[in-house]
Order: C-alpha cells, then structure tokens, then sequence
C-alpha cells in the first residue's frame, strides 16, 4: 500500500533528513551506518527514481505506508540531537500529513521497475 507523496512534501522530507543527518554526524558517537539509519536516509534512493517518474507522468510522488518509519525515525533523532526548531516543526507537521494520508492508502504498481501509483479512476456523471 502507498501514499501520494506531494513534491512540496518530498523537499521537506530531504530537509529533514539530511539535517538529521548533519546533526548526528556533528554531535559524533555513531558510525555511518547507524546515522544513515537513525536519520532516514536509507529512504532517499528508493524516493529519488519515484520522483522523476511523477514529475514526468505528473503525479504525485509514491511512498509505501512501511517507508513512513523512516521518516519518524528522522524527525525522533532530529529532536534528540537538537535539530533547528524551524525543520523540527517541519517534520512533525509532515508526520501528521502522512498519519493522515494513510487512509488514503491504495495499491502501487510498478512501471519500468519504479513505484507508482495508477490515476484515480475518473468519476463517469450519472444520467
């Protein structure tokens, strides 16, 4: 199951992801694996292919409801190693916006190898 993840949302997530990232890295005490980990990162080159293909096909970007951990993981850490306030707010609003679009949730598909989702079927006006 997969969410319609906006283009605006998509930005704010790199954001908060890459200065969780910073963060970790600044305040030390982890190796690369467990920043790339805790700060979410693992999510951005499964995104990064998803992306150009919305862009193209002009839709939304597809992100799986189980790749949302990723992004909890991020904004937890952000919080923990004193992330900007600014980004901070950021990614929990974002948090909320995914809470609320997984019931909205609906079957990807793959197109040439990359996850996407179908179009809405178009309502047909009642006669």
């Amino acid at each position: 199951m997969a969410i319609e993840l906006s283009q605006a949302d998509f930005r704010i997530l790199v954001r908060v992801i890459e200065h969780a990232g910073e963060r970790m890295e600044a305040v030390g005490g982890s190796d690369a694996a467990t920043v790339r980990n805790a700060s979410g990162a693992e999510l951005l080159p499964a995104l990064c292919p998803r992306v150009g293909t919305a862009v193209a096909r002009g839709h939304a970007v597809a992100m799986l409801v189980s790749e949302i951990r990723h992004v909890e993981a991020a904004v937890i850490n952000l919080e923990s190693y004193g992330g900007h306030e600014t980004v901070l707010v950021e990614g929990y609003a974002l948090l909320k916006r995914l809470d609320a679009l997984k019931e909205q949730a609906r079957v990807a598909e793959t197109v040439d190898g990359i996850l996407t989702l179908p179009r809405p079927t178009p309502h047909a006006p009642c006669t």
